[in-house]
């Protein structure tokens, strides 16, 4: 059986260092992915908050209302990542 969190994790960690390399600081993986997003980064002076999905998991109207108000409350970009 496949570990479904460890797959999501592995997705998250290439995602980081794709950004890494697209010009994004301060990149950070939330603990656990508990909250609603799971990557945090800057560019420019802008705050981008990710929310990554991998296989066939899709992020659903909950999950992007949550997300849209995390990244709103803190003046930044909400992003969903297939």
């Amino acid at each position: 059986m496949v570990n479904l969190y460890r797959k999501g994790r592995i997705a998250e960690g290439k995602i980081a260092r794709d950004l890494r390399g697209k010009g994004f600081q301060n990149i950070r993986q939330s603990a656990g992915s508990r909250g609603p997003a799971d990557i945090y980064a800057s560019r420019n002076g802008v705050k981008y908050y990710f929310q990554v999905k991998s296989g066939s998991a899709r992020l659903g109207s909950e999950g992007r209302r949550d997300i849209r108000q995390l990244a709103q409350g803190r003046r930044g970009v909400a992003v969903s990542i297939h």
